[in-house]
């Protein structure tokens, strides 16, 4: 009889979905995977909620969450400006993944770009429009393309190693 080849043992990883409202944040959410994949040590999955604000984003992750109960965190990625208010802030701090736990938001007031902007050192205010425009005057691209991500210098990808915490 030959011998069997040693059992191969596989780790389980904890499994994280985060729901981004756009392009953007799931161009975004990307970027962190792709940096600092090995230091999340867990299985991150992706979703886009194609808009709609930010009870669309709630609504959206809870209907995937309780389709699919495998995941053991869910962060929503999400915009202040449209369609997110107080009772649903308190809506997501009450929602429950199955048994596993609740649901963690990210906020970007008024939106993802002004968050990026903070994150280059660029202080600016203004409306989402305004933001939007300041982003791509500073960086020569949409959030959603991620050719300005890969121009960062090395010192300000740093920066974000906060945000990989938050996942």
């Amino acid at each position: 009889m030959t011998p069997r080849p040693p059992v191969k043992t596989r780790t389980v990883k904890e499994t994280l979905l985060i729901v981004g409202e756009g392009e953007a944040d799931i161009a975004f959410v990307r970027f962190v995977k792709r940096m600092y994949a090995d230091s999340l040590g867990r299985a991150v999955q992706e979703h886009n909620a194609r808009g709609k604000g930010g009870k669309n984003v709630l609504e959206t992750a809870l209907r995937r969450a309780n389709n699919n109960r495998a995941y053991d965190k869910v962060v929503l990625l999400l915009d202040t400006d449209t369609d997110w208010d107080d009772a649903c802030r308190a809506k997501a701090r009450k929602s429950r993944i199955g048994n596993r736990g609740r649901l963690d938001v990210i906020e970007s007031d008024p939106c993802l770009e002004a968050w990026l902007l903070k994150i280059l050192g660029i202080e600016t205010e203004g409306d989402t429009r305004h933001m939007k425009r300041e982003f791509k005057r500073h960086t020569l691209c949409e959030a959603h393309e991620p050719e300005w991500m890969c121009r960062l210098p090395v010192n300000q990808c740093h920066a974000k190693s906060e945000v990989a915490g938050s996942f």
